[in-house]
Order: C-alpha cells, then structure tokens, then sequence
C-alpha cells in the first residue's frame, strides 16, 4: 500500500434517519467542512481532499501542524472548516478555497481555517487501519495536541440523542455515531459510521420559477455573495396551500432576464422575475458546488432582499431589484 497523497480515500459514514444512544458506539459533532487527510514526515506536512486531490498549498496556516504531532510520521483522518460567528460555516470555507491555490492561500488572514483530527491511520511505519477506532483515539490523544488551527474532535460516549439535540439547538450539521471496536475502511462507506444530520434553514430570494401542467413545479432561488445574486438551486416542495397564491404573486413581476450572476444553466423553460420576495427554504446540507441539497419551501418572508446573504455584512446592491440585465 503506498502511504502518500493521492493514494488513499477516507472511510466515508453511512446515513441514519434518527439519533440513538448506545453503549457500544461512541458519539462526535459532524463539522460542516470539507475532509482531509494530512500526511506528516518530519517537518513536511501534506493535505488530501476525499476526490485524491492535494490542497496543502490552500492552507499555508496548516503548515506548522507537525508542531503539535508526536511522531516521525503519520497521517491523520480529519475535517477542516471556517468558522462565522463562532460555528463552521462551508459557504465561507468555499469562499476561502475560490481560484487559484494562490489566491486561496491570500485569503488565510481574513477567513482562517480549524482543522479537527478525528483517527490515526498510520504512525511510525505501522498501519493502523485495523486497529478498532477506540484504540486508535487513544494513540490519536497521545500523538496529536492542539495549536492555533487545529483541537482533537471532541468525543461524547453512549449518549446521541442529548449530543443531537445540542447539536440541533446550536444549528450545527448533525453527528457520527461510530462503532468502538471497528477497522477503518480506506475508501469504503460502511454503516460502522453513521452520520445522523439536522436540517438546517437559509433566508433565500426567489429569482424564478417553472410551470409543469398548468401547476407552480419548482421556484429557483439564491442570496448574495459579493454584491451578486449567487443561484443555490430550485425548490420544488413544501408549498402545500400557498402554491396558489405564490404563484399569483410570481407571476405579477415577469422580468426578461436572470438575475442571478452567473446565470444558471436549466434545461427546463423557466420564467425570470423580479427579485423581491423573499422566503425561508429549509435544506439538508450544501453541496460541494454551494446549492441547497432536497430543500424544502417552509414560508414567505417579510424582510428585504438586501438581508438574505451568505455572510454578515456582505450585502446586495439595494438597486438590484430594479436592475435589467
């Protein structure tokens, strides 16, 4: 087996409907970031993603994490993420890994990353992939401490459901629930893992809409990101009773042209309009390529375009409703 990057994919957890308790599992926070394994000989420190693929040069801060690793080399298992007002946030890493390496790395100032270790694979020239997972905590403990960018994953015994209803209330992702005495599977989904997810809720603006069968199908949404109307997906459930009425107020301000930038390739004909109801769409996660997975239509918003915004502070140009493109 050669123990270097672009060689190796993480053991992948499987999806559970409902959080448990259990004696026989131990519990860990799901952080809404991306996976990276990281190899360390000596003083090298080198960043895998799950798609094989090298990111060290993106995250020049994570340079030193040979400093806080007791070991002549090793690679670790764990989740790196950015944090906004104090919880991890992937619309903000995405826009910390935009571009170029380059220009990814001249953003580490303003947007910092935490890197969280959660297994040890590999130590000192010993493979310890089929060593179970409590083992393998135990040497990560006694191999690996915190720094600047990095803290050990915290682990919670037996109890999921209290630690998913914290999780919840805090609005974080979810959590894993991981078997004590099992292997780790390079590559693999397996159910030794189980990540148990919270829905989350995004403030969206509607920038159109597709009609199937004289019916409203979908409503395609966004929110800003640097002074443009990023598009996050279409949302095609959840509308019960208003869809009669949404519709109605939709199609009273037809617009020519999108008002998302970039415009967004859709292979159905849909009808722009005026970007200026706002709604609360319910989601599971976002993807990799920032849109709302298997979101859901909850309610209209009585709040203005200009406020829904990936991020504090970065708000929309207030002439953008009356703007044609």
């Amino acid at each position: 087996m050669k123990w270097s990057p672009g060689q190796l994919k993480p053991m992948e957890p499987s999806p559970h409907p409902t959080p448990f308790d259990s004696s026989e599992h131990i519990f860990e926070i799901k952080w809404d970031g991306m996976r990276l394994l990281t190899f360390i000989k000596g003083k090298e420190v080198r960043l895998q993603n799950r798609s094989l693929i090298e990111r060290t040069a993106f995250f020049p801060e994570l340079e030193t994490l040979y400093r806080f690793f007791h070991g002549r080399e090793g690679i670790v298992d764990g989740e790196l993420f950015a944090l906004e007002e104090g919880k991890p946030s992937f619309p903000l890493l995405m826009k910390r890994c935009t571009g170029s390496a380059v220009s990814a790395a001249s953003r580490a100032n303003r947007i910092p990353v935490v890197y969280i270790p959660f297994d040890l694979l590999y130590l000192n020239g010993e493979d310890l992939t089929g060593v179970p997972l409590i083992k393998r905590k135990d040497i990560l403990l006694s191999t690996f401490e915190g720094g600047p960018h990095t803290m050990l994953s915290p682990v919670f015994p037996k109890e999921g459901i209290s630690l998913f209803q914290t999780v919840k209330a805090q609005e974080l992702e979810g959590i894993v629930a991981k078997g004590k005495n099992t292997p780790y599977l390079l590559g693999k989904k397996s159910k030794h893992w189980l990540k148990i997810k919270n829905r989350r809720r995004q403030p969206v603006i509607i920038g159109g809409y597709v009609i199937s069968f004289g019916h409203l199908s979908s409503i395609l949404v966004g929110s800003f990101w640097e002074n443009k109307l990023k598009y996050l997906g279409r949302v095609g459930s959840g509308f019960g009773k208003i869809e009669d009425e949404l519709f109605s107020l939709l199609s009273a301000i037809p617009r020519k042209t999108s008002a998302f930038e970039p415009i967004p390739r859709l292979k159905k004909d849909v009808h722009w309009v005026e970007p200026l109801f706002t709604a609360e769409i319910e989601f599971q996660e976002w993807t990799p390529g920032l849109k709302l997975r298997q979101p859901v239509f909850i309610r209209l918003l009585d709040v203005p375009p200009q406020t829904c915004s990936l991020f504090p502070g970065n708000q929309g140009n207030k002439n953008t409703e009356g703007k044609q493109q």
